[in-house]
């Protein structure tokens, strides 16, 4: 008896080691392949881009974004200076639009449009770089139409349920969402909210 316990307790004792060296390969594959998804493919993968038409009404500014983009449409980039990352912006917050990128709300205003500019992003992916971002960041929107600048002014975290952060504003704003815990194993129970302030964007007659 005493033999055959000891053999187990080796047994064990090897295991262990084996399962804990196991998962951190995991852990760090699952880091590394974020990594590569949001710095290399996610910027690399060819998407259908948003053009807005080039024939304009003699002497009147043109109307911003219209025709309406389609879902899955590449409306432009979201640029975090100061980290360093670039985020392609599609439009749609579905399932399968923010497989390809940050998605944005299409019931919220875009770029130029007066109002709350709504995009979501996976945490583990597009949007990891939110858990970088302070208040005085720099956040530039490069549309087809222009780059709109943003400052960060404070973050949030809200329940899911909470959608008042999803609500048209008076002022011109970006809002950025993104799911929280950042490190959560699993779908996070939570939303992290990063509120900005327009700074300034191209004036009227916008450039296609």
């Amino acid at each position: 008896m005493v033999t055959r316990a000891k053999r187990r307790l080796a047994l064990l004792a090897r295991a262990v080691p084996l399962a804990l060296a196991v998962a951190g390969a995991a852990i760090a594959a699952d880091a590394g392949w974020a990594y590569l998804w949001e710095t290399v493919w996610v910027n690399d993968r060819p998407l259908p881009i948003y053009t807005p038409p080039t024939t304009r009404p003699a002497g009147a500014s043109p109307p911003l974004w219209l025709p309406l983009p389609k879902d899955g449409e590449k409306i432009g980039e979201l640029v975090f200076p100061a980290q360093h990352v670039r985020v392609p912006v599609v439009q749609g917050d579905s399932w399968a639009d923010l497989a390809l990128g940050a998605g944005h709300d299409p019931a919220s205003a875009l770029p130029g449009q007066p109002g709350n500019v709504y995009v979501a992003g996976h945490r583990d992916t597009v949007f990891r770089v939110l858990r970088l971002l302070r208040a005085g960041d720099l956040v530039e929107f490069e549309s087809p139409y222009g780059t709109f600048s943003y400052r960060v002014t404070w973050t949030q975290i809200v329940p899911p349920t909470d959608t008042a952060v999803e609500r048209q504003t008076r002022l011109d704003t970006l809002t950025l969402q993104t799911c929280w815990p950042f490190d959560y194993f699993g779908f996070a129970p939570l939303r992290y909210i990063v509120h900005t302030r327009f700074l300034g964007g191209p004036s009227p007659p916008f450039m296609a």
